[in-house]
């Protein structure tokens, strides 16, 4: 029999911050066992591959981590495993194409990890895939800094919208009861931000308690003593009602900060994508929104050289960008993935098309980044200290308008700094994307 709490364990979680809540829900899981954790990939016994499969690039780079691993089992390596959406997905192909692998389990299956484990060993190589259900675990070690983490309110999503795979690859969409979210909320222990966070978390509760429910969590979330602020990420623009805005206005806690996936601005385009909404019905929203919250952020996405976009579309979206002016962006180039509507359609965009649409898009968005962050050079500003940059030689933080690892960050000189403590800084001076400044307790002498 063998004796699996004996064994060393490394995590490597790849994807988004949704997948990266699985892997934090994963290692509690581990750890609960009385097992040891480790940051050393060579010293691991067993190594858990946490994929994303959501499109081709993140598949491949999923397979060459996967790969790199296998190199170890000559040395402590005894057991690599895979999770998440890779095997959720593509299981058929994976198994027996990735005979370096010694376990597959599914997005919800961690709840099996140590019974499939036990069978690795016994077995040499074991599909667990769908055959557990840790959709209502909460118990979670943290990965990120310890003064913010991740909610992930929902799985799945009904959008269906004809570039995406996550309806294929998460299922239809599943709220987590509220209780559950707050009882994992307390969990985390004193955060200064909590990042709320589902492929879609506007139509919360809608599935479970039959109607829209994300404003009634979001007055629960902030009731809590531990949670200093809370960040919304991943809003969709047609179930942003009035509710929600008047939330995010008047309840202190809520960071005025809104991510709303746009994907595109023309109207021809946005049907082909089956997203609901247009051009005049986004600008619309975004002016309201800046009207009703004085000086909110706004984040989006959007997709460049979707199928039979055409020249005229693409600079039409840039002309969206600057009327809309937008506090961040990201722009992708167009993936064609199998199994989604998009993947048929005819008219494919060269991948050097979509490459130098993603370029201009950037070079529009970088001028109003530039001029936007100019607007604080000379002011205070409050900053979240999320640590130490020691190559650049100074404190790390981010500003309101500035989520984790998708917008800019704010790089500042001082005296001392804590991590997970808010900071008035000054601002000396800013490039496209980052704001430089110093405390007033700093001194260069």
């Amino acid at each position: 029999m063998i004796d699996l709490r004996s064994k060393k364990y490394g995590v490597i979680s790849l994807g988004c911050d949704k997948n990266r809540v699985d892997s934090e829900k994963l290692i509690a899981i581990i750890r609960n066992n009385g097992c040891t954790l480790c940051n050393d990939i060579s010293e691991a016994n067993v190594i858990v591959v946490n994929t994303c499969a959501f499109l081709n690039s993140a598949r491949e780079e999923a397979i060459d981590m996967i790969l790199e691993c296998a190199s170890y089992k000559g040395g402590n390596l005894e057991k690599l495993v895979v999770t998440g959406c890779l095997p959720q997905k593509y299981i058929d192909e994976v198994f027996p194409a990735l005979t370096e692998a010694d376990l597959f389990l599914g997005i919800n299956d961690y709840d099996k990890f140590f019974e499939a484990l036990g069978q690795a060993y016994e077995n040499h190589r074991v599909n667990f895939v769908g055959k557990g259900d840790n959709s209502k675990a909460i118990d979670r070690v943290v990965t990120t800094p310890c003064h913010y983490a991740y909610l992930k309110i929902a799985d799945g999503c009904n959008n269906f919208c004809t570039y995406c795979l996550i309806p294929k690859i998460r299922g239809r969409y599943v709220s987590y009861p509220m209780e559950q979210l707050i009882a994992e909320a307390k969990s985390l222990g004193e955060l200064s931000e909590l990042i709320v966070v589902a492929q879609d978390i506007t139509r919360y509760g809608q599935d479970i308690y039959g109607k829209r429910s994300l404003v009634t969590l979001l007055k629960e979330l902030t009731a809590l003593d531990n949670i200093g602020s809370v960040r919304l990420l991943y809003c969709y623009p047609d179930v942003i009602d009035d509710e929600l805005i008047s939330e995010i206005r008047d309840n202190p806690k809520i960071i005025k900060y809104i991510d709303i996936p746009l994907q595109h601005s023309e109207d021809r385009i946005l049907k082909l994508m089956n997203r609901k909404g247009s051009r005049s019905e986004y600008l619309s929203l975004i002016d309201r929104l800046k009207a009703e919250i004085p000086g909110i952020a706004i984040r989006s996405t959007f997709i460049c050289g979707f199928p039979t976009e055409s020249e005229q579309e693409s600079e039409a979206m840039c002309n969206f960008i600057r009327e809309a002016k937008l506090t961040n962006c990201g722009f992708f180039a167009y993936s064609r993935e199998p199994d989604t509507g998009a993947y048929k359609l005819k008219c494919q965009v060269l991948q050097s098309v979509k490459n130098s649409r993603v370029k201009r898009l950037y070079k529009v968005q970088k001028d109003i980044s530039k001029q936007y962050l100019s607007g604080y050079t000379g002011k205070s500003l409050k900053v979240l200290c999320d640590g130490i940059d020691y190559e650049r030689g100074c404190f790390i933080g981010r500003a309101y308008f500035q989520a984790p690892d998708i917008d800019g960050k704010v790089y500042f000189n001082s005296a001392d700094a804590v991590q997970g403590q808010y900071y008035e800084v000054m601002i000396d001076s800013c490039d496209e994307y980052d704001l430089f400044g110093h405390t007033p307790d700093y001194s260069e002498e």
